[in-house]
């Protein structure tokens, strides 16, 4: 009984054309070969498994062939079939992992000068040429440059920069690259159908993509896959062996992506931790998946599609559109720091959990104020008339802002009159934006409303402040103003208040970091405003009340005399400047009802954020956050 010879002896290429995905290598050395013009030195570097060896052995039947020196070896003569098999005398190996000192260089010295036993040309071939020491490399140099007549020299390398640049100028460098999947598709069936193998094509595809480019490893996977089976080859098998992760369940993962199913992947991952895949393979494979997808949103094609069939192609597609190229983008960064983060991990089970939970609530940089809680209809400039008819009407049932006075006396009850909406600033100079000292690093977004700034629009955008410091890239700053509710706004002046709990929030907004946040309002609301932080306890958030409200005619008529607002409301009293003022005429009691501190202000107490009860995770974090006090500011890095 014959020994069994594995798949990647016993396929290896014999001739030129044999070599596959190599061509620019090929055609060189057969050209020498047919005009004569072979080098004494030749340097053949590459990823494992791409031909290095083989193509230097088919080189030295070339120059040993009863035919030759010929481009084509017959392999038919004794030379031919003593170099397939292994034994012929005059083609010397040498493994320069393990023989890397100078004294075996100086022996090779030695026996390079003897003419060939056998046949017409000595050829050394030395494989992992890169071992060899500096004093080995030197010893060699000579010889490289001027060999014997009858020897030549095949040096082989996976890593060339190794090599000493000494060395390389006395070699032909051939650069051998990894062998397309469709080349490696190729080879596989050959041998499926020479060893009578059944098989799936999608088993083959997912050996050849394990291969990572390389033919041998291709080989050998199959031999191993083979020798698994009874029957045919299937991508069921192909699976169970490597290790790798199916394709469906890939897909899957990709769709959680798609919908935001967070609940749904941890009971992907009991399944998948159950089944024994391997969590960095699994990351391994997911990143390859949604690498192709990112393509198809990108408009290109992956080089192979891992779901088969037209329907596969659809579902990729969709799953790319779902998803979006920023998003996917943002998913392939995480799953990379992931991936990072699992060779120092040992809990890789709930490594995986947290992956996917936070790929699946990963947002775009376009929907930060989705996330937020600032909706996209907020962040596009809003004119007056576009608010809704309730808002207009409360709006112009308050004083003017600019008739405010904080140390005035306090003034009898008025009863309240539609007039036109206030004008959000005192004067007109107060209402264009003061320019920043210093261009911003990034272009501010849209103001939050190019008319009047309200009480209001403040409250329902305060959420959006944490990401305005991030484009000012001043993001640590938001972990402290996001702690913050406005109170109020009188004028240009905004005052938030902090929860007892975030007193140390609460010194450094007033502190170090006030300029920054109010730079960052400027850029948010269109205007300067100045800020004024409180500590105490933040009320509950409510709506704005019904109060107040106009009846339908009184509401047309306060949204006909709302048109002419751009006047400066220099009047003292509203009631002079709104002569619709006199038409309606309320009862006192609510006005009266409110304190006179109150009444003096631009805009009535506005909701602000429900406070959160301090749990043990705030006060972890707020002693954390002490640590840091009086050390350098956070985001000072001009």
């Amino acid at each position: 009984m014959s020994s069994y010879v594995s798949f990647s002896l016993k396929y290896r290429p014999q001739r030129f054309e044999d070599v596959i995905g190599q061509e620019h290598v090929s055609r060189t050395l057969m050209n020498a070969l047919s005009s004569g013009r072979v080098a004494h030195a030749y340097l053949f570097s590459g990823p494992r498994g791409t031909g290095k060896t083989s193509t230097a052995r088919v080189l030295a039947k070339a120059l040993n062939c009863v035919n030759g020196p010929t481009a084509e070896p017959c392999g038919e003569c004794e030379f031919c079939r003593a170099v397939q098999d292994g034994r012929a005398m005059d083609v010397i190996e040498i493994d320069a992992a393990s023989n890397r000192g100078i004294d075996e260089i100086r022996e090779l010295r030695e026996k390079v000068k003897y003419s060939p036993a056998q046949a017409r040309h000595k050829v050394y071939i030395l494989d992992e040429v890169h071992m060899l020491t500096t004093e080995a490399f030197n010893a060699l140099l000579k010889t490289l440059e001027e060999p014997p007549a009858h020897s030549f020299f095949v040096l082989a390398t996976t890593e060339p920069h190794r090599v000493p640049a000494t060395i390389l100028s006395r070699c032909q460098h051939f650069d051998f690259r990894q062998i397309p999947l469709a080349g490696l598709l190729t080879s596989l069936r050959r041998i499926a159908d020479a060893e009578g193998i059944q098989f799936e094509p999608e088993a083959l595809e997912a050996i050849a993509r394990a291969a990572e480019g390389g033919m041998r490893d291709a080989e050998s996977i199959f031999d191993q896959v083979v020798a698994y089976t009874d029957g045919a080859v299937t991508l069921q098998i192909v699976s169970s062996v490597l290790g790798v992760t199916e394709a469906e369940t890939l897909a899957e993962v990709a769709d959680l992506i798609a919908h935001q199913d967070v609940a749904a992947s941890f009971s992907l991952v009991d399944r998948v931790i159950a089944a024994g895949k391997d969590v960095g393979q699994l990351m391994a494979d997911q990143t390859l998946y949604l690498r192709d997808l990112l393509r198809i949103s990108l408009g290109s094609e992956p080089s192979a599609w891992r779901l088969p069939g037209e329907e596969g192609k659809m579902r990729m597609r969709d799953q790319a559109s779902a998803i979006g190229s920023d998003r996917l983008m943002q998913v392939l960064r995480a799953l990379a720091e992931a991936q990072n983060d699992l060779r120092a991990s040992t809990q890789h089970s709930l490594l995986l959990e947290l992956t996917l939970a936070k790929l699946c609530q990963l947002t775009p940089p376009a929907a930060a104020g989705h996330r937020a809680g600032a909706p996209a209809a907020q962040r596009a400039p809003r004119p007056a008339a576009a608010r809704p008819a309730a808002a207009q009407a409360h709006a112009a049932s308050q004083p003017p802002a600019a008739v405010a006075q904080p140390s005035a006396a306090p003034q009898p009850p008025e009863s309240p009159a539609p007039g036109p909406e206030p004008a959000a600033q005192p004067t007109p100079a107060a209402v264009a934006p003061t320019p920043a000292p210093e261009p911003p690093a990034v272009a501010p977004a849209d103001p939050i409303t190019t008319g009047p700034l309200h009480f209001e629009d403040i409250v329902a955008n305060w959420s959006a402040m944490p990401d305005e410091l991030k484009r000012m890239r001043r993001m640590p700053v938001g972990a402290f103003i996001c702690e913050a509710a406005p109170v109020s706004l009188d004028g240009d002046t905004l005052t938030v208040a902090f929860g007892p709990e975030y007193a140390f929030h609460h010194k450094q907004v007033s502190g170090p970091y006030h300029e920054v946040i109010e730079e960052a309002l400027a850029r948010l609301f269109g205007r300067k405003l100045r800020l004024v932080c409180v500590v105490g306890e933040v009320p509950a958030q409510t709506p704005p009340p019904p109060a107040a409200v106009p009846e339908p005619t009184q509401a047309a008529e306060a949204s006909a005399g709302a048109e002419p607002q751009e006047q400066p409301a220099a009047e003292p009293a509203p009631q002079e400047a709104t002569p619709q003022a006199t038409t309606s005429q309320e009862p006192a009691e609510e006005p009266a009802a409110q304190p006179a501190a109150e009444s003096a202000t631009a805009q009535p107490p506005a909701p602000v954020a429900q406070p959160r009860e301090s749990s043990a995770v705030d006060t972890a974090v707020a002693q954390a956050l002490s640590l840091f006090e009086g050390s350098t500011l956070l985001g000072d890095e001009e």
